[in-house]
């Protein structure tokens, strides 16, 4: 009941709820450096409000899937989630097992940089290294049942659902009946976002891309459930095909040098970790290590997915996941001994020439406030 409560009262006041949320993320980026163990409070701010954000999406979006948001300006709002998390909700779907390794992947990356602060603070550096090692066997080992269960295909850097409605273009809340005892228990499930009855028909597999598609009778029927006109439906499917393919289709299942890769991409972070305990956090070699299985990995996962098409990655979820691997590289400009012997001083004259300067002080105290967290905890460069 009081959980009922609570989620009617984020319901109706998302906007205002939201705006506390950003006031609080806002305030974890200056707390670091401003009092004695500033930075772990910053950082369980930070972790209590990345569950908190993932509850409160959740409810809006069984809430707009339930016809009970409305816009600004009066109209319903319509959920149009993304290939990914069409993607995920499928396997979701299908395996409880994929739906919880998920759930577990997610916390632990919410949860990981507050773990590693308080085990150090707590029982010191050799402990923290014990729980880093665990957090990334643990990550690893859940990557890989992912892996397993999506059939050889790419595993996603985040599996955390993402936001499908937006707090800030709500309007009023419109008014809603009371529903009927026990009405309610439907709307209590998660909402699948994967797609629709009509997908049981048998797809249509394009034979140079290789997408599946439904066919025309499974859109008729979606255009018949979901009440757009069937004009605005035809021309969306048009310009975006991903959005009338199977949701298993959105992502290619790996080859044996596509999976190998993949292999080699989630086991990298534990053997940076296991080398770093081997020979220490200034040595090279587990740096040059790491760099070379990542570079090897991109480069096996990309030549397989190239295999299969022109372009390396010509699906959304395959180029956005391929995208945010090539980021992390930049992650080793501030790990490690590049970090100690290049980047430091360079980060550390930058943040002294922008101490006087407008405007620009703010980042000179955010590198300023930040350098030490970089250095001293792995977690803040991990990329993992």
């Amino acid at each position: 009941m009081l959980l009922q409560r609570y989620a009617e009262f984020v319901v109706a006041n998302a906007s205002q709820v939201n705006s506390i949320e950003n006031g609080l993320r806002l305030l974890t980026y200056v707390l670091p450096g401003r009092f004695a163990d500033a930075e772990v409070a910053s950082e369980a701010i930070y972790t209590l409000l990345s569950f908190v954000g993932v509850y409160h999406d959740g409810l809006l979006a069984r809430a707009a899937a339930r016809g009970l948001l409305a816009d600004k300006h009066g109209r319903p709002v319509r959920l149009d989630p993304p290939p990914a998390t069409r993607y995920q909700a499928r396997l979701a779907r299908r395996f409880e097992a994929y739906r919880a390794a998920a759930l577990l992947l997610t916390a632990l990356q919410f949860s990981e940089k507050l773990v590693e602060m308080a085990v150090a603070k707590r029982l010191g550096e050799r402990r923290r290294w014990q729980a880093v090692s665990c957090i990334e066997a643990a990550k690893a080992a859940l990557r890989l049942a992912l892996l397993r269960l999506a059939a050889g295909r790419i595993v996603p850097g985040s599996v955390a659902p993402e936001r499908l409605v937006d707090p800030a273009a709500l309007g009023p809340v419109p008014h809603v009946p009371p529903r009927e005892p026990g009405a309610g228990a439907e709307a209590q499930q998660p909402h699948d976002y994967s797609d629709t009855a009509a997908d049981a028909a048998a797809p249509w597999k394009g034979p140079r891309s290789g997408l599946e598609f439904r066919p025309v009778r499974a859109i008729l029927a979606a255009a018949e459930h979901s009440g757009p006109a069937l004009g605005r439906l035809v021309a969306g499917a048009a310009r975006d095909p991903e959005a009338v393919a199977p949701p298993l289709a959105l992502v290619r299942p790996y080859r044996a040098l596509g999976l190998a890769g993949e292999l080699l991409f989630i086991l990298r972070p534990l053997a940076y970790v296991l080398g770093v305990r081997r020979f220490g956090l200034r040595d090279w070699r587990p740096w040059v290590l790491s760099l070379l299985i990542e570079l090897a990995s991109r480069h096996m996962v990309c030549a397989d997915l190239r295999a299969g098409s022109a372009d390396a990655a010509d699906r959304s979820v395959e180029r956005d996941e391929l995208a945010r691997r090539k980021w992390l590289f930049l992650y080793y400009l501030l790990r490690g001994p590049f970090f100690v012997r290049f980047t430091e001083a360079r980060l550390a004259a930058l943040a002294d020439w922008c101490a006087n300067k407008p405007l620009l002080s703010l980042l000179g105290s955010l590198i300023q406030d930040y350098r030490p967290l970089w250095k001293q905890y792995y977690f803040y460069t991990a990329g993992s």
